[in-house]
């Protein structure tokens, strides 16, 4: 049997397949944040400006790159095979398979990482993501409504690309590869191990960072680790004493109590400002929209407001929102969701607040794919609403689009609007947030005349939305489903110039797959309304007259969203408008409240 275990294999030229395979393994390691990232990513530039900058190149070639490439070297593989090429007694016993094991367990690691850095801008932290993964994977899965042979070629994949994995890997740790690499490769990879190691004594508190060029898989877990813990920590301590007492408006009662449309904008991201081409189509289409609505009596402001999320997690968003706290991991969303119910007394977010004050809060998801109803119950206490209008109450029986899938969402505004509340004899609160520009941003609806004209069936059934692979054509299609909403979103308010209403779209996150780390959290914030005086009220916060943002620096953070409105209401409509409530631009900052955004603990 030992004998068995210790077959040997003679390679023709053992120097060059042992590189080949180290290279290869050590590539793939980073292979998914380049892929995942492509082509929205810089290069490095070994052109003039080696002469121009030598030490900033030379920094970026062996230290710390901010964009991500497979040109990297992990620090645990080569201190590993060094040791087995060139110290004898660690080839006896279970070695070999420790080296298997410790590369595959980065491997695993490594693109689990790729995916949080790539897809939502987070740092990998286990506490959050289990969650996030335990809630969302059947979610995403169900609304993805792939073919079954599209998951058998993904498996067949996978199991095609561990097996080329774990070939490579014998190569590299076959018994006889000792004796037949020359001295030349031993001395090499064992100067390659001291070098890796000199990196991980000089930078070891900044070595679990991706930007680095030696990366180590241990170093991270150990940053992961210790996150999950804090994370743990400070959802078990939470205490929500400050927040009752900064948001305490039982004193701040209004006299005129105008309608409130909040509606976050799927995908609404300051990327569109940030290339060149979009920036020009986004532009005017802003001045257009702009154009319209002045016509029509309506005032506006605008800014850059901060998400706590990225290219995912809308529920964190607008929960922050709401609640004027900065929520920007799900498991901190899943304490507050099962802390709030109707045993407990309630959050003082907006809702309440705007409750107390007579308002009629009315929630509406559009989704075709249903939760239990007792889901549903769960998340209607939670956030406080008088009724919450569901996919199943719409009465809809027209085509469904894209994520979801989705009827448009002129049909759904229009039916909430005009039917649902029909009867309601209350100020209105309704919250929605945009279905048709989430990913991937096609089929899009029309935009009819009337929200009615929706509502046809087609025998030809619902249209299909593919994967595109072309970056330009996904570019492109994100481009109309901006437009698409904002057109949209334009004609429901022009259907609406003569109500006594004010309208507020947020965006909710950065768009996926046509975005980076670079283009940061923010999204744009337009509040519209024929009052005048409530626009200008907004602002000494940073808000700018229109619809274009010229300072393209955030002013607003989606937390701070709870306290700037409640403000500008109550100096707007209140009873005594002279005396105002605070403005938190940061919402409410608990003692050791954990934000992903920096991994520490937040202040004031």
């Amino acid at each position: 049997m030992k004998q068995l275990s210790r077959k040997r294999l003679s390679w023709r030229h053992p120097d060059l397949l042992f590189w080949l395979c180290f290279i290869a393994l050590n590539a793939i390691l980073f292979l998914p944040t380049f892929l995942l990232n492509w082509p929205e990513t810089d290069r490095i530039r070994l052109d003039g400006s080696l002469l121009r900058h030598p030490l900033h190149t030379l920094f970026e070639v062996f230290l710390w790159r901010d964009y991500p490439d497979p040109f990297r070297v992990n620090l645990e593989l080569p201190i590993l095979l060094a040791l087995w090429v060139n110290v004898a007694w660690v080839r006896r016993g279970l070695y070999r398979l420790l080296v298997m094991a410790v590369y595959f367990v980065t491997l695993v690691y490594y693109l689990y990482e790729s995916v949080m850095l790539s897809i939502y801008r987070v740092d990998p932290v286990f506490y959050n993501h289990y969650f996030l993964i335990k809630d969302g994977l059947a979610f995403l899965l169900d609304h993805l409504n792939l073919p079954a042979s599209v998951y058998l070629l993904a498996a067949l994949a996978v199991v095609a690309a561990v097996a080329a994995v774990v070939w490579a890997m014998r190569v590299l740790v076959d018994w006889k590869i000792p004796d037949q690499l020359s001295r030349g490769s031993r001395i090499f990879l064992g100067g390659l191990a001291a070098a890796v190691c000199l990196s991980a004594v000089t930078y070891r508190t900044v070595l679990a960072d991706p930007r680095m060029v030696v990366s180590s898989v241990t170093f991270k877990l150990e940053k992961n680790i210790t996150a999950s813990l804090a994370l743990y920590h400070n959802i078990t301590s939470f205490d929500d004493s400050e927040a009752r007492e900064a948001y305490d408006y039982r004193g701040f009662h209004l006299a005129r109590k105008p309608n409130i449309y909040l509606i976050f904008v799927e995908s609404y991201g300051s990327v569109l400002y940030k290339r060149p081409d979009w920036r020009e189509a986004y532009l005017k289409l802003l001045d257009e929209m702009g154009a319209t609505l002045t016509k029509d009596g309506f005032h506006m402001a605008s800014a850059l407001s901060t998400s706590p999320t990225w290219g995912g997690g809308s529920w964190l968003a607008y929960t922050s929102a709401l609640f004027g706290l900065r929520i920007d991991t799900h498991p901190q969303y899943l304490s507050f969701l099962d802390r709030y119910q109707a045993e407990a007394p309630r959050y003082p977010d907006l809702g309440a607040y705007l409750r107390g004050q007579g308002y009629y809060y009315l929630w509406v998801t559009s989704l075709a794919v249903e939760l239990k109803d007792s889901q549903w119950e769960q998340y209607k206490t939670f956030y406080g609403v008088d009724r919450w209008l569901r996919y199943r109450d719409l009465h809809y029986n027209g085509l469904h689009y894209g994520w979801g899938p989705a009827p448009p969402d002129q049909y759904v505004l229009g039916y909430a609007r005009d039917v649902a509340l029909k009867d309601v004899d209350q100020p209105l609160l309704l919250f929605y947030i945009t279905q048709n520009s989430h990913y991937p941003w096609l089929p899009l609806p029309e935009i009819a005349d009337s929200w009615e004209a929706l509502n046809v069936a087609s025998d030809a059934g619902d249209p299909v939305a593919e994967e595109v692979t072309d970056h330009q054509v996904r570019r492109q299609n994100y481009l109309d489903a901006i437009h698409y909403q904002l057109d949209m979103l334009t004609g429901f308010m022009q259907q609406h110039a003569g109500e006594d209403a004010i309208f507020v779209l947020v965006g909710d996150h950065q768009p996926p797959r046509v975005s980076r780390r670079a283009d940061t959290y923010d999204t744009p914030v337009h509040i519209v309304s024929r009052d005048a005086k409530f626009i200008a009220n907004l602002r000494p916060y940073g808000l700018e007259p229109g619809l274009v943002v010229a300072d393209e620096t955030a002013a607003l953070r989606h937390e701070g969203l709870y306290s700037l409105l409640v403000r500008a209401l109550v100096q707007t409509y209140g009873e005594t408008p002279s005396h105002l409530p605070a403005y938190l631009p940061a919402g409410v900052v608990p003692p050791d409240w954990i934000s992903a955004e920096s991994g520490e603990s937040a202040t004031h």
